[in-house]
C-alpha cells in the first residue's frame, strides 16, 4: 500500500533484505575470521577496515529502520491532511508550512504517536497491543538508540533485536494503513471489537475456573451460552476483519486460536481448554483490550 509518497511494502523490503545481508555478513565473519585476515593480505586491505565497513553497514541498519517509521508516520500525516491536493490554497499554506517535508520530524515512539494519534486525527485511536509487548520494547528502544546516535555519536544496537523492530513496525504501518483505506469509524469499530472478543473470553475463563471447582449443571449450562456467545462475536470479527488481522504477524497466535475456538464442538469438553489457552494466548499477547 503507498501512503501519499511512502510505498509501505517496499521500504519494509528493504529494511528486511538489509538486516539478512547484516545477518550472514556478521555470521560469516565470525565464523571464518581466519579467512578474512587470509583474504585481507592478498588484496592488500587491512583487516580493520574490513570490520569497519560491517560496523558501518549494522549503522546504516539502524538508520534504516528508524527512517521508515519517521517516513511512514509523516506520510500517513501527508495523506490525511491531503498535503499538495486540497483545494483550499489557505489549508495547503498551513499545512505546507507547519509540516514541511524538511522540518517535519515527528516523535515515532510508541507512546507518544499513540497520543498523536489521538490528539490530532483520530478520536479514541489506541494500539491493540500494549506498549510492554517484547517487539513493542525493542521497537522504542530503537528509536532511542538513534537519537544517542545522532545527537552524541554513541552507537548501542543489537543486529538480534531487529527482526522483532520490523515486526513491530509492520504492525504499526497496518494499524495507519487501516485508518487511510477505511476511515477513523472503521478503525475504531476494530478496536470496540477487540475490546469485545478479550471481554467475552475473560467472563468465558471466569466461568471455566469456576466450573472446575464446582460441577453443577446450571453453571454448565451458563458456560455454554457464555462460550456460544464468544464463538458466534469471534465468527463475526475476524469474518470481518481477517484481511487486517492476516497481516500483522503480532496478533498470528491469537487470529489463529480464535480460529480454533471458531471450529470447535461446544459439546466437547475441550471447548474449555481452549478457553483456558485462549485466555493465556491473549495475556501473552499483551493486548491492552483485555485488562
Amino acid at each position: 500500500m503507498k501512503i501519499y509518497d511512502f510505498d509501505v511494502e517496499d521500504e519494509i523490503q528493504k529494511n528486511e533484505i538489509a538486516l539478512q545481508n547484516v545477518e550472514l555478513i556478521k555470521n560469516s565473519f565470525a565464523d571464518h575470521t581466519t579467512e578474512y585476515r587470509k583474504f585481507s593480505r592478498e588484496v592488500n586491505v587491512e583487516f580493520s577496515a574490513l570490520s569497519d565497513c560491517i560496523d558501518a553497514y549494522e549503522r546504516a541498519l539502524l538508520i534504516g529502520v528508524y527512517t521508515y517509521a519517521e517516513q511512514l508516520v509523516k506520510n500517513f500525516y501527508y495523506e490525511l491532511l491531503e498535503k499538495d491536493r486540497t483545494e483550499n490554497l489557505y489549508a495547503r499554506n498551513f499545512i505546507n508550512k507547519k509540516l514541511d517535508i524538511e522540518k517535519f520530524s515527528p516523535n515515532v515512539s510508541y507512546i507518544v504517536l499513540e497520543k498523536s494519534i489521538r490528539d490530532e486525527l483520530c478520536d479514541s485511536f489506541k494500539f491493540i497491543i500494549n506498549k510492554n509487548r517484547d517487539e513493542i520494547s525493542k521497537y522504542d528502544d530503537l528509536i532511542r538508540n538513534r537519537h544517542r546516535y545522532a545527537h552524541r555519536g554513541v552507537f548501542q544496537s543489537s543486529v538480534e533485536k531487529y527482526r522483532d523492530v520490523i515486526n513491530a513496525e509492520k504492525y504499526i504501518s497496518t494499524e495507519l494503513s487501516m485508518i487511510i483505506a477505511n476511515g477513523k469509524e472503521y478503525r475504531i469499530e476494530y478496536q470496540n471489537g477487540w475490546t469485545e472478543i478479550c471481554s467475552l473470553i475473560k467472563e468465558c475463563y471466569g466461568l471455566v475456573g469456576k466450573y472446575k471447582s464446582n460441577k453443577n449443571k446450571e453453571l454448565k449450562d451458563k458456560l455454554n451460552t457464555k462460550i456460544k456467545t464468544l464463538r458466534n462475536a469471534s465468527r463475526q470479527f475476524i469474518k470481518k476483519y481477517s484481511q487486517v488481522i492476516e497481516k500483522c504477524v503480532l496478533l498470528e497466535n491469537v487470529r489463529m486460536q480464535l480460529i480454533k475456538l471458531n471450529n470447535i464442538d461446544l459439546r466437547s469438553k475441550d471447548s474449555f481448554l481452549v478457553i483456558d489457552d485462549l485466555n493465556q494466548i491473549v495475556y501473552e499477547s499483551k493486548l491492552v483490550t483485555s485488562k
